[in-house]
Order: structure tokens, then sequence, then C-alpha cells
């Protein structure tokens, strides 16, 4: 039986990875991440070993065989015996002096062949890789894919021995923690933004695209390869023609609905953004009272809204926040103002994809003022009546 990985988001595991590397080669146990492709699973742990200043080697199973990890062979004529020479993408004997020490990121290590993870199993528990021991404060970090839930080819981990030596955890990413990363890094504006009003735009955990490195692929095109650096310049880019080639290549990198959603938001920006939902913009509440805006850029909105917070409660384990209740109570005012068939359906899509009913009642009491929780408390126990 393989143990299950519990689910993690970025800032979490940081906190772990910091307190792993902290106690470097004094624990009993190695860190291993899975998740789906382009999520930013060694950008994560790169940045744990930069805080910590640990030396970085990161190391692509996938591309290596057993002999690879035990070095190559020379004979020893004068003491007859053969010698391994020590692979330079291994730990060295020693670790560096400018180094706290040495984190070894171990990748794609459930593609890696059969043998190559028998010797994982001897670098965890002996700190030995082959006929080289690794230096003390070294700390080791796999990582994988899923396999089919993420359209990936694995190699079977099924190893009770090895699994118990292993803290697994699913990395699951979100928006709040992208955006900041990707602030950071000069992502471009347009891109920013567009996860910012649709956060739930970041990625599909049910289909390869969109995800992180993609949206980050698509701010490197444009910023460095067509030098548009603007979201004003983009969209007059995208508007000149259509089907160009710049869209052509959006799509290969983040999918046909991402690409196509985004440059809509460009060139006929929606009336109202998810973000206004799960913030309860007052204007654009008001505005959907008096059918102001479109229905189909409500119901997108309002959509986008209930994929976020399920997203955010699959990430929590369930355990809703102070922070999701109000997003909540804010969604339920929106469902309020619209028709009573799209309240209806609306309301079983709380039901049957969030489980988010029984969060109601908290959510009505965070509903401001009081008076208009109320009236939606009515709205809501009526079509469930």
């Amino acid at each position: 039986m393989q143990k299950e990985p519990v689910d993690i988001h970025i800032k979490e595991l940081d906190d772990i990875l910091d307190h792993y590397l902290d106690a470097a080669g004094r624990l009993n146990y190695a860190i291993k991440i899975v998740g789906h492709p382009g999520i930013g699973k060694s950008s994560v742990v790169r940045q744990a070993a930069e805080r910590k200043n640990f030396l970085f080697i990161d190391t692509r199973l996938a591309f290596k065989e057993n002999i690879d990890l035990g070095g190559y062979p020379v004979p020893d004529h004068e003491n007859q015996r053969m010698i391994y020479f020590r692979p330079r993408f291994i730990p060295p004997e020693r670790v560096p002096e400018e180094h706290e020490g040495i984190l070894w990121f171990l990748d794609e290590a459930n593609r890696a062949h059969p043998t190559v993870i028998q010797t994982l199993f001897q670098i965890i528990t002996e700190g030995r890789c082959g006929e080289h021991l690794l230096p003390d404060r070294t700390a080791i970090v796999l990582a994988g894919n899923l396999g089919e839930e993420d359209s990936t080819t694995i190699t079977d981990f099924d190893d009770a021995a090895l699994d118990g030596r292993l803290a697994l955890f699913h990395l699951k990413p979100r928006a709040i923690d992208w955006l900041r990363w990707a602030a950071a890094r000069e992502v471009h504006p347009a891109i920013l933004r567009y996860i910012s009003l649709f956060p739930e735009k970041l990625w599909d955990e049910h289909r390869i695209h969109p995800n992180p490195r993609g949206w980050h692929q698509v701010s490197q095109a444009l910023i460095t390869a067509y030098g548009i650096k603007s979201e004003k310049d983009l969209a007059n880019r995208l508007r000149e023609t259509e089907r160009n080639s710049l869209e052509k290549l959006m799509i290969s990198l983040i999918g046909d609905l991402a690409c196509f959603d985004f440059i809509r938001q460009l060139t006929h920006p929606r009336q109202i953004s998810t973000s206004d939902i799960l913030t309860g913009n007052r204007g654009k509440l008001e505005s959907a009272r008096k059918e102001e805006i479109l229905t189909e850029d409500l119901l997108w909105a309002m959509t986008g809204a209930i994929s976020h917070l399920r997203e955010q409660l699959m990430a929590q384990q369930g355990i809703p926040g102070k922070e999701d209740l109000i997003q909540l109570g804010h969604l339920l005012c929106f469902i309020a103002t619209c028709r009573s068939d799209s309240r209806i359906a609306f309301c079983h899509l709380l039901i049957r994809e969030c489980g988010l009913l029984t969060l109601v009642p908290g959510a009505l009491t965070s509903i401001r003022p009081e008076g208009e929780a109320e009236k939606i408390r009515l709205s809501i126990e009526a079509l469930l009546s």
C-alpha cells in the first residue's frame, strides 16, 4: 500500500522546508513533493536553499542510470581494485565554506529507472551514493509528477520500505502565492492583472494547461521575444489581426481556453471579474441588482468565484478560514441578484462542486449590513426548501 501525499500550499511548504534544512543531516526521513507539471516545485525548493544559504544541486533522475550515480569505474592497478570517480552532479565530499549545507534536489524521481530508485533508498537511509559518502548537513528533497492524474508517465514507486522514509506532500498552487512571486520577478503586468482578477485561471487541476510555468513562459515571450512591455501595447497588438502568430504561441503555452479568455479580457474586458465577486465590490453589486451587467459576464465571474473557493478549501483540507466565509458571503450576495433559475443552478454548484452549503450559515453572519444578510438568507432558504 502506497502512502497518500498530504495536500499543501506553497507557504506551508516553505515553512516545512525551512525547518527541514535547519536540521539537515540529523533527520531520518527525506521530503518528497508531487504535483502537476509547471506548478513551481523546483522553484520552491531552490528558494528554500537560497534562504538558508545551502548549495543547491539539481539532478534530474529521469536522465540518469544507476551506474551514473555510482560513478565511472577506473582500475587502480597498484592496489588491484576498482575505484569509482565521484560524479559532478552529486554533492561534493565537503560542504563548501561559503555555504551552511547542501540541498540535493532529486527531480523527476518517479520517472527514473527502477534501479535508480533502489539507489535512492541508499541515499536516504545511509547518506551514501554508491561508494561516495554524502557530507553532513546534506538535505535530500525529491520531486515528481502524479502519473494518470496529470497525464505523465511515471515509474511505479510502490516500495513500502522507501515510502516509510519519506514525508510526502502534494503541492497545490494558490494565486495569492504566485502573484507575490510573479510581482517580484516582473512578470508581464497584463498577466498579473488578469490572474488577480480571475485567480481561478492560474491553473487547472483537471488539465495540463494552464499552469504557473505556462503563464511565466508567456510573460517571458511577451517581454523578451516580442518586446511588448505594457498591457496597452499588448491589447493593441492583439487587436491588429485575428489569430496572429503571437496568439498561437500563447495557446501552445497556456492552452486554448485560457488564452482565448486572456485575450478577450484584454481586448473586450468583462464588466465584472472573479475578484469583484470575492471582494464584494459594492458598485458592481448595485450594477448587478439594476441588471446593468451582462448576464454572461456575471455568470462567468460567479462560476470563477466558486472554483476559487473550492480550490481554497481543498488546499486547507476542507477547513474554511474567516476569509473564506467572508468571500462566500459576498458570492451569496451576487447569487441573490440572479434570476431564480440561475440562483438554483449556483446553489446546486455550491453543493455538488464544493460541498460549501454547510458553510452558508457562517457566511451569512459575515454579510453587512445585517438587514441585507437576512434578505439573502431568505432568498437562499426559499430555493432550498
